[in-house]
């Protein structure tokens, strides 16, 4: 694993002066986000998103910009590995600050993961007793930065002997773009069902949303509609009959459930 790492940091490393690696590492972010999400989320927003991809590409040379999925395969062989391995990892917020990524200013510094799989053990000390009676357990990290705390999660939901890919739900919330889509990449490449929103979650507000493959098609979504009618139900004292559609959610209602 740690080979794979410095692979990986000599891979920002390899662009030379003519490219910040702080840049660098936001492209890679932000391309690795788009190209995975688009394989999968045919919506009104995918060509949007694929502009943007052609848009960042057009900053590199061609011979530089060939980097850039080689990186991404590398990150997906760590992944894979800690999978095989059953010990998950932090790979990009290692990564971030590894090189020297983190922000003094505002003080974003990255949870160690030996830390998150703490509080993750110590949170999750009832999941294997849930998931005896639900089909699922849910998890909200209101600041989830590059995702360290539900990548915890999900391993010790794996230790529990359950498959996270099916026994579990995650929301992540974070102001800063470029971790809800780190978040986003590591949680899509372990496969965790998750929805991870780009907003503020002292203040409310919700810019957008993104999805990995397993909640789309794990049905997730509905899960969390009928949570919310079922809530809304009891709440007035009434019987819970008809399915809310998941689109008729503001994201704040979605966020509530958990």
């Amino acid at each position: 694993m740690e080979n794979i790492h410095h692979e990986l940091v000599k891979g920002f490393q390899s662009f030379g002066a003519a490219f910040r690696i702080a840049d660098v590492f936001r492209d890679f972010v932000e391309l690795a986000a788009l190209v995975l999400i688009n394989q999968y989320a045919f919506d009104t927003e995918w060509e949007q998103r694929e502009n943007r991809y052609h848009e960042i590409r057009r900053k590199y040379p061609e011979a530089d910009f060939c980097r850039f999925p080689e990186m991404l395969g590398v990150l997906m062989l760590a992944v894979n590995k800690a999978q095989k391995q059953g010990v998950f990892d932090d790979v990009l917020g290692r990564l971030y600050m590894d090189l020297g990524l983190g922000n003094d200013s505002s003080g974003q510094y990255f949870t160690p993961y030996c830390i998150s799989k703490l509080m993750a053990a110590l949170g999750g000390l009832d999941v294997a007793e849930k998931l005896k009676t639900e089909k699922f357990v849910s998890v909200l990290e209101p600041t989830c930065g590059s995702g360290a705390n539900l990548i915890a999660f999900a391993e010790h939901v794996r230790e529990a002997g359950y498959t996270p890919s099916q026994r579990m739900a995650a929301v992540g919330v974070d102001i800063d773009i470029l971790c809800v889509q780190m978040c986003f990449i590591q949680c899509q490449l372990y496969r965790i069902p998750a929805k991870i929103v780009h907003g503020n979650s002292l203040t409310r507000e919700f810019w957008s949303a993104w999805c990995t493959s397993d909640w789309v098609y794990g049905g997730f979504a509905q899960a969390m509609a009928d949570k919310v009618g079922k809530e809304k139900a009891a709440d007035n004292g009434e019987p819970f009959s008809t399915p809310v559609p998941p689109a008729l959610l503001t994201l704040e209602q979605q966020l509530v459930l958990f």
